[in-house]
């Protein structure tokens, strides 16, 4: 019984194509909407490689090749504080929720953590502080993104192919998820559980985790179909990127492969891909990789940034393109903000723009 049920669900999903919602949603209208940008935010004088929103909006944190994190006001465009890095090759940074710490890390191996001293007020209030307040070193490859849980624990991820759970005060890794068999690229909190978050990985693989109970995945979302019981989508290369949807049961992953995925852990499968025959690299024929994925405060719109410069605007229902944002030059991160009414981007033309 149990085996037929599988054979007529894999039926079905194969009838989708891995395209559950656009099959479903075909005559669903897409409101219409080109998001708007400002002058650039210049004063880095290297390439951005991440960037993350404050908790209220208010600010956004660079990390740069030009050895320098950056906060900016996202209203205004001013730099509210540059902190100077021991080592230039960062690639990630973090506000913890409540704009007292700022991490980042890089080639170093190690989770640098900041304390800020972030002071509310008008103008957005102010940063009085540079202080380096821990350094956390257990990670023996790259770190490739980093995560505030609150301002006590930060989550990594790491060219050495785990994540790490970190005390923050205790300087110690309190779990170590080692389940990946490659370099794990990004790492993304769940909103509505604090306790579940996904991780992305060059294994092809995306895998959803539980802080509370093992340092192995509780649910795999792998890059090959493995038995005859695998259904659905999978990518085909590195996964770079992953974010928890607006539906907190749902991700996005984006992937080398030139395609942004939607998973659903309740059914364990793909709902959407989302992918545009245009989008080709700039040195070859074949599709250009994502760099990074958000998703809008409703869940209307998925955001993707490939490394040939482009934006992409998704519609998430029926996969289909609504708008594309060209850059001069890679675009290494993007992010919505938390209130849902700008989207920023980071570029290898060391500039940061918010558009509206």
């Amino acid at each position: 019984m149990v085996r037929e049920l599988r054979d007529q669900i894999k039926q079905i999903r194969n009838k989708q194509n891995g395209n559950i919602l656009a099959a479903v949603s075909a005559n669903v209208n897409v409101t219409d909407y080109k998001p708007t940008t400002r002058s650039p935010m210049t004063g880095h004088f290297g390439k951005i490689y991440a960037l993350h929103w404050g908790a209220d909006s208010n600010s956004i944190v660079t990390a740069s090749q030009d050895g320098k994190l950056i906060i900016w006001s996202s209203h205004t465009g001013n730099k509210q504080l540059a902190i100077t890095l021991n080592s230039a090759w960062v690639m990630t940074c973090a506000f913890s929720p409540t704009y007292e710490f700022i991490a980042s890390g890089g080639l170093d191996n190690t989770v640098s953590i900041f304390k800020v001293g972030h002071e509310p007020g008008p103008n957005d209030g102010r940063f009085r502080s540079k202080e380096l307040f821990r350094e956390l070193e257990k990670h023996d490859g790259y770190l490739s993104c980093v995560r505030f849980v609150d301002d006590k624990e930060v989550i990594s991820s790491s060219g050495d192919g785990t994540c790490i759970l970190w005390d923050v005060e205790k300087q110690a890794a309190t779990r170590i998820f080692m389940d990946h068999s490659g370099d794990v690229m990004s790492v993304d909190l769940n909103a509505k559980n604090r306790s579940l978050f996904c991780s992305g990985s060059v294994d092809q693989s995306a895998k959803i985790w539980d802080m509370r109970s093992s340092d192995r995945n509780v649910m795999n979302f792998p890059g090959k179909l493995r038995d005859q019981h695998d259904v659905g989508g999978y990518h085909t290369a590195d996964i770079n990127a992953v974010k928890w949807f607006t539906d907190p049961e749902c991700l996005i992953t984006g992937s080398d492969d030139g395609t942004v995925r939607l998973f659903d852990r309740r059914s364990c499968g793909q709902l959407n891909c989302y992918e545009a025959p245009e989008n080709r690299s700039l040195h070859s024929a074949e599709a250009s990789g994502v760099t990074s994925v958000d998703v809008s405060l409703s869940g209307s719109y998925i955001f993707s940034a490939y490394d040939n410069g482009q934006v992409y605007m998704w519609s998430s229902l029926t996969a289909t393109k609504v708008h594309d944002m060209p850059h001069e030059s890679r675009v290494s991160a993007l992010g919505v903000s938390p209130d849902g009414y700008a989207l920023a981007t980071g570029c290898w033309d060391f500039n940061l723009r918010v558009f509206y």
